[in-house]
């Protein structure tokens, strides 16, 4: 592994410490935070895990001054941080204890493992200790993982200095950085976060802001500074025109590819046409590219090369000990520039036939009523099936609707029944308003996977407890306990949990199709009024009054309290339709 460059002009990461304790480093709401307040955070959390026995643990921040805290301790102390969800039971097996900001954490998902939380460290016994923070790591690679798109996230080792390579290489490609600020849409712990948001930040002196900026209203109250704004193509397709435009010094896309029209319209908002990135968790950056025009090709970093020697094209970076076969198709333009043509084929076995879900998806995804489809494979009694998700195109939607979950099914089965094959038709079907996707605008396996969990799990998860029901063909009374573990409880909010509007609705309109007619769907919300936050533990009586002539359905949500004081949480007026 080559780690050859010009010469450095980048703050290594093992010298963050020693830069001037004035020096700012990050904005927390709007707040400065300097390299004094984090040497302090770090010695805190160098001080709790030093004499710990366990060796592998999870960095699991939501924000991200903390996180480059924890990752620093860490390595300071010479534990092996990995990067990762750890809710994923998936992922549970690779780490010991885990070290986090979140006082919302779901304990009983971690009944083994070892919690540390920043907020709950005993500050009083900290120990002045400079040996447990001085400019050398006891620890040289973290661990992060894949999205995990069609299969389990992939663990990945990176060195620190892997990690300060691609910053360098940035540097040697794009010129020194002079803005002011790094704003962010994606999480600092995948890996294009990791290089854009924390390192390329951290390594060039310039703070960055710790939230998530997802939204323009957020970007527009840092109109005043020179910004680089990393985000996705997801973001980028959604940017409101009529807002005020945004002067970015640079805009960084990656996760996807924009199209022409896109780039275009991402400079008319932000006046600046995106530089797009082309990479992945193993290979960190490979090519950039700005389409001044359209068709523009993609452009090698400059110690980047690919050799074209089979139909797997294979990347030689100096940030991997050997080359790298890359997962999507390239037309070569010349020795530095290419075209990104399409996916290399995702090829599973099926009953012991090769079956290759790219092609699967391209059927579906030609048909009209599809907005997107994607195809994974499911582990079922031992044997391996196939499972749609399908996200209907809004034309279709509508009109599809009316259909149960078995007559869609067979609908879609016909119409690709001349198309694939027995082997290649999926055998479990999910009908869904919008993909599940990640702050980096992707969809992940384990999240596309939990679509396909049990009705009795989805309905535990989603569903309050169901204590009695007692319904005629006009009317419903329907007994809940709402229990803590539900679903709609997390992140919602974590001050203190409360039962979202939408989840009340959701449960009416089931509740609807339960007792009067399956075939009813939601067609407007004529009136609606909360009254009363409806908490964890609480009881409720929902009470449904149906007029199947005018489609009205009236509801009311009742506490059921022991004075019987029958206090309203919500009620309200819907139109439903066949």
């Amino acid at each position: 592994m080559a780690f050859a460059s010009k010469n450095s002009t980048i703050v290594k990461l093992s010298q963050q410490l020693s830069r001037p304790e004035h020096e700012i480093i990050a904005f927390r709401n709007k707040q400065p935070l300097s390299i004094r307040d984090l040497k302090k955070q770090v010695l805190l959390l160098s001080n709790a895990l030093h004499h710990n026995p366990n060796k592998h643990w999870a960095l699991y921040m939501q924000d991200s001054f903390n996180f480059v805290a924890g990752l620093l301790a860490l390595f300071y102390v010479g534990k092996h941080p990995y990067l990762l969800n750890p809710h994923y039971q998936e992922l549970q097996h690779h780490f010991e204890g885990l070290l986090t900001d979140n006082v919302e954490i779901n304990k009983k998902e971690l009944l083994k493992k070892e919690i540390v939380t920043i907020d709950q460290i005993n500050s009083n016994n900290l120990i002045e200790d400079s040996q447990l923070i001085n400019n050398d790591f006891k620890q040289q690679t973290l661990t992060l993982f894949t999205s995990g798109s069609t299969g389990l996230p992939k663990s990945i080792d990176k060195s620190i200095l892997q990690l300060e390579y691609e910053i360098q290489e940035l540097q040697n490609n794009w010129g020194e950085f002079n803005n002011d600020l790094f704003l962010s849409s994606v999480s600092h712990e995948h890996m294009y976060g990791l290089t854009f948001k924390i390192m390329l930040s951290l390594c060039s002196k310039i703070p960055f802001v710790c939230e998530a900026i997802l939204y323009q209203e957020q970007l527009i109250t840092y109109n005043n500074k020179k910004i680089i704004y990393i985000t996705t193509p997801s973001i980028i397709k959604t940017l409101d025109s009529k807002l005020p435009k945004i002067d970015c010094d640079k805009v960084i896309s990656s996760g996807g590819k924009l199209t022409y029209e896109e780039a275009q319209f991402c400079k008319q908002n932000f006046n600046v046409l995106p530089n797009e990135i082309y990479g992945s968790s193993e290979t960190g950056i490979i090519a950039t590219r700005q389409q001044e025009h359209i068709n523009t090709a993609w452009q090698l970093f400059s110690s980047m090369k690919i050799e074209y020697i089979s139909e797997r094209p294979q990347l030689i970076s100096p940030l991997l000990a050997q080359p790298e076969p890359l997962n999507d198709k390239l037309k070569k333009v010349d020795d530095n520039h290419f075209h990104l043509i399409g996916r290399i084929d995702k090829i599973i076995k099926i009953s012991e036939n090769r079956v290759s879900l790219t092609y699967i998806e391209n059927q579906i995804n030609q048909l009209n009523e599809v907005q997107q489809a994607i195809i994974i494979p499911i582990e079922q009694n031992n044997r391996t099936v196939l499972g749609a998700i399908i996200e209907l195109s809004p034309k279709y939607k509508q009109q599809l609707k009316h259909k149960d979950h078995f007559k869609l099914t067979q609908y879609f089965r016909h119409l690709l029944i001349d198309t694939l094959s027995l082997n290649e038709m999926p055998k479990k079907w999910r009908f869904i308003d919008s993909l599940p996707k990640n702050s980096q605008g992707k969809c992940t396996y384990i999240e596309l996977k939990k679509l396909f969990e049990t009705s009795e799990k989805r309905m535990k998860k989603e569903f309050s407890k169901e204590i009695s029901i007692n319904f005629s063909d006009t009317q419903a009374d329907i007994e809940l306990h709402i229990s803590p573990d539900l679903f709609w409880f997390k992140g919602h909010f974590p001050s203190q949990p409360l039962l979202p509007g939408v989840t009340q609705l959701n449960w009416v309109v089931h509740y609807a199709k339960k007792c009067f007619d399956s075939a009813l769907y939601l067609s407007s919300v004529d009136v609606i009024k909360f009254q009363c936050p409806v908490l964890p533990e609480d009881h409720l009586m929902l009470h449904l009054k149906w007029d199947k002539d005018t489609n009205k359905l009236e509801f009311t949500y009742t506490f059921i309290t022991p004075n019987d004081n029958a206090k309203i949480a919500s009620l309200g007026k819907l139109t439903l339709c066949r």
